[in-house]
């Protein structure tokens, strides 16, 4: 490979940050950190795929079931400023498998597949390439060894839908397949290429290895005999430092982790939190780092998917890459996607990063950021598109009412539910008024479903003028359950809860449809549960209705197995 840098820029570079401060939290390099490039040429994969940059769409498709899907959370727009920004490509993850009736026919909910057409349509409208991804992954579950029984009639369903689409539309047979021998994958793929041919011979179709997708694992695809397929992997190393503060994985998880360096940086280490040490992430911090978070590692790794390419001759796409925002400083974060942005281009490898809205978004926060004044116009330069202006965002406490669901969610929040055994749907028919109600049945104690706030909103206002929730509701049994507002989460807020509480006596069990309206000064403050240390914390008068994450709809009193409540025309208003 003909790969040159400078690894003595590297060590000056490392030398000029300043030292620890006396709390032990790293501190901000005195002079600039400049991560040495490549100056000269460089091997790169010479078969193209038909675009080059873009984002993931996550959060959309990706719900338990397509009557949960939050269909508002993008719009054509989304496409349009996508497309501004020069990107050409988005990839659209979907939970497929979550998404049918299942055995034997595993028929796609016909709710997918319309919503689904929009997405189509949209991006065929604005000329940017779609890729169907089947997200259908758990992180911690295996993939099972008779995963086709599923994969390949699903896949017959969506070639058949689109087979007659424009070559825009591209197919991605299964998202990070892991816990399986790359034989049975292989021949797992195998059935799913074979499956889609039978309907759609036109459409590109994406492969990956085990292992998440490993680049390590990209030699044993196998050499498939279709000569229209992309080979993905996905690329985030050093994961310390692009998963700092995840709550997800394996145990021990990484929210306690903040302020890793990128390059490696012994001046600017952070101190290993309590609940790390003695766990492989200090051995890590304190050993292989060194080498994992060096731009020499980096282009190691990259240059063998361009290696893999050239010896095969075949296009190869990075799928995922990108840093979490939460407790990685960010300098750091732009440095990295400056640096992994630049090796991808001179290699030319084509790229969706991880994600659009979200933790690892384009945004300023993990919330759904106004396109024209809450980009995070570093992290977009440094991806290699070119921002709108920004503009001033117009905050303040809020002054009058809004809806919250009206057939869907409203396009400025963010819905959902958690929960495995929950049946909730967002588009139920046998609603008040309008199309669609939502149902909510067979709650576990403790799931919910909500309504977020991206950004925070400031209820003081609403709170002193005597604004108040409705909404309509019906049920068929007595039931009990809280109705809460909750401040967000972070290392300078607690996420206190501010409740009320139905029963029968407010939402009668008779099956009809009843008005319930809940004034904000009727509300009581119930406590915090914090997430990040496991703790419940109760009341102590510190709930701030200045600043509210989300609006919860809880299971508090136990499980609600057998029950179900319908709701509809929820907002706030005087």
């Amino acid at each position: 490979m003909k790969v040159l840098f400078l690894m003595a820029a590297v060590i000056l570079a490392a030398c000029s940050s300043t030292e620890q401060g006396a709390s032990g939290a790293p501190q901000r390099a005195a002079e600039p950190i400049v991560v040495p490039k490549e100056t000269g040429p460089v091997d790169a994969v010479m078969r193209s795929t038909p675009f080059s940059r873009g984002v993931n769409f996550s959060g959309w498709f990706e719900s338990f079931s397509a009557q949960s899907i939050p269909f508002t959370k993008y719009s054509e727009q989304d496409f349009a400023n996508v497309k501004s920004l020069g990107a050409d490509v988005v990839r659209l993850p979907v939970r497929m498998h979550s998404m049918t009736d299942g055995s034997p026919n595993y028929r796609l909910d016909p709710l997918l597949l319309k919503f689904l057409d929009f997405a189509v349509d949209w991006a065929e409208k604005h000329e940017i390439y779609l890729i169907i991804d089947n997200h259908s992954f758990d992180p911690v579950a295996k993939t099972k060894d008779d995963t086709d029984t599923i994969l390949v009639p699903v896949w017959e369903q969506i070639a058949r839908r689109y087979k007659d689409r424009s070559d825009l539309i591209v197919y991605e047979i299964l998202n990070e397949p892991h816990g399986i021998s790359d034989k049975r994958w292989g021949e797992i793929q195998g059935l799913a290429i074979d499956a889609i041919r039978r309907h759609d011979k036109k459409h590109a179709i994406i492969v990956g290895g085990t292992e998440y997708n490993s680049i390590g694992k990209l030699n044993a695809i196998p050499r498939y005999s279709d000569d229209n397929l992309i080979y993905t992997f996905h690329f985030y190393d050093p994961y310390l430092f692009t998963h700092q503060g995840a709550s997800w994985g394996s145990p021990p998880v990484l929210t306690t982790l903040a302020a890793v360096p990128f390059p490696a940086d012994r001046r600017r280490m952070p101190k290993i939190p309590d609940n790390l040490k003695g766990t492989w992430i200090e051995n890590s911090l304190n050993n292989s780092y060194w080498h994992d978070a060096s731009p020499a590692a980096l282009y190691v790794t990259l240059n063998k998917t361009v290696a893999f390419s050239r010896e095969r001759n075949v296009p190869v796409f990075c799928g995922e890459f990108g840093v979490y925002l939460i407790n990685c400083l960010p300098e750091d974060r732009v440095r990295w996607y400056d640096f992994v942005t630049d090796a991808m281009e001179r290699r030319n490898i084509s790229r969706t990063s991880w994600d659009y809205y979200g933790g690892f978004g384009i945004f300023n926060s993990e919330g759904r950021g106004d396109f024209n004044s809450d980009l995070n116009v570093d992290i977009v330069r440094a991806l290699g598109f070119t921002p709108p202006a920004q503009m001033p965002r117009i905050g303040g406490p809020l002054e009058s009412g809004f809806y919250l669901y009206d057939d869907y969610p409203n396009r400025v929040l963010s819905a959902g539910s958690w929960g495995n055994n929950t049946d909730f749907s967002l588009y139920d028919t046998k609603s008040a008024s309008g199309d669609f109600a939502i149902r909510w049945a067979n709650a576990d104690q403790y799931n919910v479903f909500w309504f977020g706030f991206d950004k925070l909103e400031d209820f003081s206002n609403l709170l002193e003028a005597g604004f108040k929730l409705e909404f309509t509701a019906r049920t068929e049994k007595p039931v009990q359950f809280d109705i809460r507002f909750v401040n967000p989460e972070s290392h300078e807020s607690i996420p206190w809860r501010m409740r009320y509480t139905i029963d029968d006596k407010i939402l009668p069990p008779d099956g009809k449809w009843h008005t319930v309206s809940i004034p904000l000064s009727q509300m009581k403050e119930h406590g915090a549960w914090v997430n990040a240390k496991q703790e419940w914390i109760g009341p102590k008068g510190e709930f701030s209705w200045k600043k509210i994450k989300q609006l919860e709809f809880v299971a508090e009193y136990g499980n609600m197995k057998d029950l179900c409540v319908w709701f509809d025309s929820i907002e706030i208003k005087y």
